[in-house]
């Protein structure tokens, strides 16, 4: 059966600090711990509405923030983002099933880093547990 040619050293070398990040995550709190780094926790508001897969999606003004809502299963697993401002019947079928998404105690520099290719960043935890969304201060 016909597969992929392995990675090459350099790229395994870059995902290598991602790898160790999950498969490791007490290993992850020790080191940030030590290191006493400004964490992006610190740079998050939880102030969007809160929708179940099924509830339906009423229309927002223009000014409301970006994402307007986050979409969550009954144990608050983030599920997706609504980022229009019309009105939906399903928030299922009105929702970005893939919102970039970043840990609490990531660095503001690599937060600034996701805010160039995209609009917004939702806080979750390594389960996927809303917490809510980081604000540029």
């Amino acid at each position: 059966m016909p597969t992929d040619p392995p990675a090459p050293f350099s790229e395994r070398m870059r995902a290598f600090p991602y790898f160790v990040n999950s498969l490791a995550p007490g290993l992850r709190a020790f080191w940030v711990h030590c290191t006493d780094r400004v964490r992006i926790d610190e740079f998050m508001r939880d102030d969007l509405i809160r929708l179940g897969p099924n509830e339906s999606v009423p229309p927002a003004s223009p000014d409301s923030p970006t994402p307007r809502a986050v979409v969550l299963n009954t144990e608050g697993v983030l599920l997706g983002a609504i980022e229009q401002s019309e009105a939906a019947p399903r928030a299922l079928d009105a929702m970005n099933p893939n919102p970039q998404t970043i840990r609490p105690d990531m660095t503001q520099r690599l937060a600034a880093k996701l805010l160039r290719s995209n609009p917004y960043l939702i806080v979750t935890t390594e389960k996927g547990k809303y917490r809510g969304r980081y604000v540029v201060s």
